[in-house]
């Protein structure tokens, strides 16, 4: 483990960025973090099982995105993850809130309806802070995105 800290690199070289897309990256991402992640929940089909749950106060799975399958290693992942955090230290609360709506969108699966009613926003506003993170993401750190090619 400590030979592991040691041999982090720094995510601006850690990966070769440039074999996907942003976008890509932070449904990989997503989609690595569901790998690890036991349902929390009995089932959200079964009437049974959600009564139990209802009881027990655990919410049902409400993604209504399905993530592609997991092609990233635990490298790409931390990589992915230290720019998050990098970003989130480093940036005003207003790009903040802009990475946050991507996060939600590209690595938590939610819809957009879910977010603007999480964040208490219109849809045009959560479509545009989807869209400003992902291009504060993108011309930063100088990765492709759907946006910008």
């Amino acid at each position: 483990m400590n030979a592991m800290l040691k041999a982090r690199k720094h995510f601006s070289v850690a990966i070769n960025w440039e074999d996907r897309k942003i976008e890509q990256w932070l449904e990989q991402y997503g989609a690595y973090l569901l790998l690890d992640s036991k349902p929390d929940f009995a089932s959200s089909r079964n009437i049974l099982a959600s009564l139990m749950d209802s009881v027990t106060g655990v919410a049902t799975d409400r993604r209504r995105r399905a993530l592609p399958r997991c092609n990233i290693d635990v490298h790409q992942a931390m990589a992915i993850e230290d720019m998050l955090y990098h970003v989130n230290k480093t940036e005003g609360a207003k790009v903040c809130r802009w990475i946050d709506v991507a996060v939600l969108y590209y690595v938590s699966g939610y819809s957009e309806e879910d977010i603007s009613t999480k964040f208490d926003m219109t849809m045009y506003a959560v479509k545009r802070d989807k869209m400003m993170g992902i291009l504060r993401l993108a011309t930063r750190f100088k990765i492709g995105s759907f946006l910008t090619d």
